[in-house]
Formats: structure tokens, C-alpha cells, sequence
């Protein structure tokens, strides 16, 4: 989905070596009232289509983010946690990664690895 404000693109990105799927969800923008129900809806939609394993949030090009963004990331992770998927969020900073440790969510954050790109790229 994709408006003036906000954007939210789901691919597959891959399967690691145990041949688990990787779903990738790139959020950006603003994430607020005006996008949680489609923001929910696409983690939800992801977790009801099965054949995924792992489910990484992408925040790299997220300018903002408030509660009602933060509950729809919840519910996702609710559900993929339910259904045996593994959900991570990858690339949060500034603001965004604030209040991610603020309010206690920083367990679901990849942490870089020392000069790589992230812990968040597939193992070929």
C-alpha cells in the first residue's frame, strides 16, 4: 500500500539453509491511526498465507511511529509467534528505534553485526 504519508511493501526474500521462506515487510514514512489497519492487516495477511518462517519488519525508512503503529506490530508478532514464525524487526533508528526500547519491544530488534550490513541478510 502506498499514500502520501506512509508505504508498506511485503515480498518474499528469500529461504535460509534449513529451507525456511523469509517474508520481508519494508515499511516507510509515517506510521500512525492512518496506516495501522492496513499496516495489520498486511503482518496479519502474511501469518493466514502460511509457508513462511520468518517474518522481518523492515523500519530503515520509517520517519515516525506512535502507539497505534506499535499495536498493529504487536498483533503481527502475537500471531506470528502463535503460528511458529519467527518476527523480527531490522533497521530501526533514531525515533523509531527510542521508542522500540522505550517500550520494551528492543528483544525483537536484529542487532548489526560488527561492520556488516545487519543480521538481518539471508545466509545463501
Amino acid at each position: 500500500m502506498t499514500d502520501d504519508y506512509f508505504s508498506i511493501a511485503a515480498e518474499p526474500a528469500g529461504t535460509d539453509a534449513a529451507g525456511s521462506v523469509t517474508s520481508r515487510v519494508r515499511l516507510a514514512g509515517e506510521l500512525d491511526i492512518d496506516s495501522r489497519e492496513e499496516l495489520r492487516d498486511a503482518l496479519l495477511g502474511i501469518v493466514a498465507a502460511g509457508g513462511t518462517g520468518r517474518m522481518v519488519v523492515d523500519l530503515q525508512d520509517v520517519r515516525f511511529i506512535d502507539s497505534e503503529a506499535i499495536g498493529a506490530i504487536i498483533e503481527g508478532y502475537v500471531a506470528a509467534d502463535q503460528a511458529g514464525i519467527a518476527f523480527r524487526l531490522t533497521n530501526a533508528g533514531g525515533i523509531v528505534k527510542r521508542v522500540i526500547d522505550t517500550i520494551g519491544l528492543d528483544h525483537l530488534l536484529d542487532t548489526p553485526e560488527p561492520g556488516g550490513a545487519g543480521s538481518d541478510q539471508e545466509s545463501a
